[in-house]
This record gives structure tokens, C-alpha cells and sequence, in this order.
């Protein structure tokens, strides 16, 4: 009888002690389901918070959207690995030296992106059929576009990529590709690859590859052939390798574009200072100079601190610092996002410039990025 009574008493215990558990998870379980809610719900009213800071900063006139660009011409040469080219003397040094130039290219763009966190990136002379593929892994941009024309002297086609945060420039909208090379007396014709964007926040991005400016007609010319394929009066950001050694366009003299003054923001003798981006050269070459010339450039109505990022490379045998033959250019452009004049518009675009805003303290207190 006293097993059998304490056999029902461990059971009583257990039971208890079973019920308790059950009761105190129970618990912890609602204490934590509240506290999920509360954080929800508290998350919620802080962005209705936010968001109504925002709008009301929005109607007292718009805001400034600052837009992190680099523009970067890798070389096709480069990326084939060929001695051919006006590059023939800096794919022969890479190789001297052992270094695979374009994929260290990739990885400074991947080094510089975490520095500055690029908002769109124009690339010419696009070559590899991975680039697409490498440079979004490396930066984590959603948008793109790859087009390219054909060069029917060269029998090859030459091709552009733009990449670009979507969750502040929109998706795409529209997109084509056009040739700013003009046939010859021949017939025959380069391939001078332009790629038009349009955004679903009605915001042109362009990234191009020139022919040579050699006077102001070549540049009213290219002014003429791209206003003619933009059917948008929104703002446009170009990123381009104008092949400009001239430095034919300037703040006091821009690429005009829909009635719009593009340009580095920049004065000439200021850009012939600061953008010497092109190209690089041995000692001993007899047609060109080393990195002497204007010409990689980021063009909008508002263009801030544009400048080289790296620390420019000696044409010495033993400089290592070789990436590609153009030097890559960054910059700030400044966005003018308009009034928002209905709730819809602005439920549409609301987390983009929220997203923005919210980053500008931030980004202005950024110091300038020079990486060698």
C-alpha cells in the first residue's frame, strides 16, 4: 500500500510540475506574442511618422536626391586578353607583369562600391559575356541593360552595360540601343553603342561610347542624335567615355539634350586637371601620350565632386597598379525630385525617396575615396 501511495504521489507531482511547465510556456508564449505586436505595431506608427515628415517636406517643394554614379571604360582588349587596339601597349604590360587586369578591374569596382555604394554604373567597351553576371554579384544592383552595335570594318559588335539601384532609380520602363557613329562614303560603319533607359520614375539614364569630338559640330551632332531618341522630359544621367581630349564639353560650354545643360560640373581648365582619365601608355609609345586626356565623364544638369578614385598609375615597369587603360570616374549627381501632387503618385514613390532621404546626413558627412 505505501508504494502504491507514493508511486500516486510522484505521479500528482509530475503532473503538477507538467501542468506548470505547460502554464509558464504558455505564458512566455503570450508575453512574447505581445511584445512581437507591440514592436509591429510600433514600427508601423514610426513609419507613419516618418512618412508623414517626409510628405510634408515633399510638398514644401520637392527634395534633393543625391545619386552615387561611376562611369568606367574596361577595355575590350582587356577582357579578351588581345594585343590589338589602341590598348596594345597596356595588355602587353599586364601580361608582363602577370596580372590579369580586368578581373583586378572587377574587384576595384567591387572595392570601391562598399566605399561609396554606387546608385548606377555605366561600363564601355563592354567585352566579356560574364560581365553582366560579375559586376551584379560584386555590387548587388538589381537593374541593368546590355546592348551593343555592330563595327562592319571590324566585323565585331561593341557593346555598353548600365547597372542601377532600382529601389531609387525605378525599374525599367523602356530601353533601346543606338549607334552615334555615322556611316562613311563606303558604306562602312564603327560601332559607337549608345544605351537609352528610361525608368518608371520617368528618369533617363544613357550610358554611351562617343566617336571622337574633334570640334563643336561633332558635339551638337551627338546633342542632336540623342535628343531624337528621348521621348521623356525627365532628368537625364549620361556616363559615358566621350572620347572629348579636347575637352570640348565643360560647365561653360554643356552637351545640351531636351533643352537640358549636361556636363561634369566642371569649368575646362578645372576638368583638364582633375579628369586626365585616358589613357594609359608606355614611355616609348609614338602616337600617345599617358593619361593625359579628358573624356570619361558623368554629364547632368547638377554634377557634384566628380573626380578619379584611385590613386593614378605610373607607366613604370614595375607599377603593378594597372586595371585598365581608362582610369574609372565617380561623382555625385544631384536630383531634383518634383512636388508630388496626388497620394497615388506618392503611394508609388514614397519608399524610394524615403529610402533616399533618409541617408542624405549620412552621405554628406562621406569623405572623398582615394584607393590605391
Amino acid at each position: 500500500m505505501t508504494n502504491k501511495t507514493n508511486k500516486t504521489n510522484k505521479t500528482n507531482k509530475t503532473n503538477k510540475t507538467n501542468k506548470t511547465n505547460k502554464t509558464n510556456k504558455t505564458n512566455k508564449t503570450n508575453k512574447t506574442n505581445k511584445i512581437d505586436k507591440k514592436n509591429k505595431i510600433s514600427k508601423i506608427n514610426k513609419k507613419k511618422t516618418q512618412k508623414n515628415k517626409v510628405v510634408k517636406y515633399i510638398q514644401k517643394g520637392g527634395v534633393n536626391l543625391s545619386v552615387q554614379a561611376l562611369t568606367y571604360n574596361l577595355s575590350w582588349a582587356s577582357q579578351e586578353n588581345k594585343l590589338a587596339g589602341s590598348e596594345e601597349d597596356f595588355v602587353r604590360r599586364c601580361n608582363s607583369l602577370n596580372r590579369n587586369c580586368y578581373e583586378e578591374a572587377l574587384n576595384k569596382i567591387e572595392e570601391l562600391h562598399k566605399e561609396i555604394n554606387f546608385d548606377v554604373i555605366g561600363i564601355q567597351e563592354v567585352a566579356d559575356s560574364e560581365l553582366v553576371t560579375k559586376i551584379r554579384k560584386k555590387t548587388g544592383l538589381q537593374g541593368w541593360y546590355r546592348g551593343a552595335t555592330w563595327n562592319s570594318k571590324a566585323k565585331a559588335y561593341s557593346g555598353c552595360a548600365i547597372f542601377w539601384n532600382t529601389g531609387l532609380l525605378g525599374t525599367m520602363a523602356s530601353s533601346k540601343t543606338i549607334n552615334l557613329a555615322q556611316p562613311d562614303d563606303d558604306g562602312e560603319c564603327d560601332a559607337r553603342t549608345c544605351c537609352i533607359i528610361n525608368t518608371t520614375m520617368d528618369i533617363n539614364l544613357i550610358v554611351a561610347h562617343f566617336p571622337w569630338l574633334n570640334n563643336k559640330g561633332d558635339v551638337s551632332n551627338i546633342s542632336k542624335i540623342i535628343s531624337t531618341h528621348i521621348s521623356s522630359n525627365g532628368p537625364i544621367i549620361i556616363l559615358a567615355d566621350t572620347n572629348d581630349s579636347k575637352t570640348l564639353i565643360s560647365k561653360e560650354n554643356p552637351l545640351i539634350i531636351k533643352n537640358k545643360a549636361l556636363s561634369h560640373g566642371l569649368m575646362e581648365q578645372e576638368a583638364k586637371t582633375i579628369l586626365n582619365s585616358c589613357c594609359w601608355h608606355e614611355q616609348s609609345h609614338k602616337e600617345y601620350k599617358h593619361l593625359t586626356d579628358t573624356g570619361d565623364y558623368i554629364l547632368s544638369e547638377n554634377v557634384e565632386n566628380i573626380r578619379i578614385p584611385i590613386t593614378i598609375p605610373t607607366n613604370h615597369k614595375t607599377d603593378k597598379r594597372l586595371y585598365s587603360d581608362h582610369m574609372p570616374v565617380i561623382g555625385t549627381v544631384i536630383l531634383k525630385v518634383p512636388k508630388l501632387t496626388s497620394q497615388r503618385s506618392y503611394a508609388s514613390k514614397f519608399r524610394t525617396i524615403y529610402d533616399k532621404f533618409k541617408t542624405l546626413k549620412s552621405r554628406k558627412s562621406r569623405k572623398s575615396v582615394s584607393v590605391v
